[in-house]
């Protein structure tokens, strides 16, 4: 979708709330006060040519972040967490009973994985990409012409079957007994994303559920009743065991450039790897849903406290939410702001907003990943 198709969308909402009419859609899933439009195109299985249909799921990767980050700030503010609360006391007890139980797992806290200073990163921190907890995804994109690598996409590939525990994930070599140093960057400020933090929160949210493992934890009770048997969250097994449609991997990482891969990785369990950062999968249409639901209507969490997950104007990034207003082409002044989150996870891309000024929720999923992560939202 093409900017000009996109405010032209938004624009035809506008006026839907004054009573204009709807009759015609492109790409996106849309929820306003006025009802709701979902539309599909494009083929979702080309081996089979399937059309794609608007009750497709898809995953969406990272956009389980914003969720995520709902769900603790709704333990906020029932007064089980606190933003500056140190994330060791919140998620050692779970990590010592999983330890206990499980042999393969070869830590019990966060200190023996990371050393005392880390131990005292705050909810805010991880929350807000603002810890030096490292990232355990290891794409890293060419600058200058030259190869992208991603060793843990490749590991994934190589072993499709192998679904990759939050814990492991914790302990891989290049996470372990690591941090990195998060400084300020010109234009977006202090940001340095990594999935890890995500995990550690969803490990804080079962804790406080008082579960013994992090399988165990219910992501699903924390979204509103009529969500609850729309929207799943995938624990084990691939996409296509949750009902998604299939993945295509169409970047370059691993290979000469220009070289583009066409990796179907509907059965590559490794897509799901990230637990509470990266799990979720639905509809469009949900998604659009659930984004309504934490930021107009509030029902995840109170309002004050989803209202700190807003990014500032010229900040990329929230408490679990980017400034997708900072992507709306240009547009500037009260259209231009918006906040959601992107998803990009090994053969799909996706990307959900909230846009405050034309009360609209946007949700775009598409099941080919390029190197450039292109999405279709103004």
């Amino acid at each position: 979708m093409t900017l000009c198709e996109c405010i032209a969308l938004l624009s035809c909402f506008s006026r839907a709330e004054d009573g204009g009419d709807l009759t015609e859609f492109d790409r996106p899933q849309v929820r306003t006060p006025s009802g709701k439009a979902a539309v599909a195109s494009g083929v979702v299985d080309f081996e089979n040519a399937q059309p794609a249909k608007e009750s497709d799921l898809y995953p969406w990767g990272s956009v389980t972040k914003m969720f995520t980050a709902a769900s603790v700030m709704k333990l906020v503010g029932s007064g089980k967490f606190r933003l500056d609360d140190a994330i060791a006391p919140l998620v050692d007890d779970l990590l010592g009973k999983m330890a206990a139980k499980d042999p393969s797992q070869n830590f019990s806290s966060v200190e023996e994985l990371w050393g005392a200073d880390l131990a005292k990163t705050t909810l805010r921190q991880l929350l807000s990409m603002q810890s030096s907890i490292p990232d355990f995804d290891t794409a890293t994109p060419s600058k200058g012409g030259g190869i992208s690598k991603d060793p843990l996409r490749a590991e994934l590939y190589t072993t499709p079957n192998h679904f990759y525990k939050p814990t492991e994930l914790m302990s891989v070599p290049w996470v372990a007994n690591h941090s990195k140093d998060c400084q300020a960057q010109p234009f977006v400020g202090k940001f340095c994303y990594s999935s890890t933090n995500f995990m550690l929160l969803g490990m804080a949210l079962a804790q406080a559920t008082g579960v013994d493992s992090w399988a165990a934890f219910n992501q699903t009770a924390f979204l509103p009743d009529y969500l609850q048997n729309q929207i799943r969250f995938a624990n084990s097994g691939s996409p296509k065991d949750a009902g998604s449609v299939p993945g295509y991997d169409r970047t370059s990482y691993n290979r000469a450039p220009g070289n583009l891969s066409n990796h179907n990785n509907w059965e590559v369990e490794g897509v799901f790897a990230g637990w509470t950062a990266s799990n979720v999968v639905a509809t469009a249409a949900h998604i659009a849903d659930l984004s309504w639901e934490i930021w107009k209507e509030h029902s995840l969490a109170p309002e004050a406290l989803v209202k700190q997950m807003i990014p500032s104007a010229m900040h990329i990034y929230g408490m679990g939410a980017f400034n997708v207003g900072l992507f709306s082409g240009g547009v500037r002044g009260p259209l231009g702001q918006g906040y959601g989150h992107l998803g990009a996870t090994y053969g799909y891309q996706s990307i959900v907003g909230f846009f405050p000024a034309l009360t609209v929720s946007v949700a775009i999923a598409t099941n080919i990943e390029t190197d450039k992560q292109v999405r279709g939202i103004c």
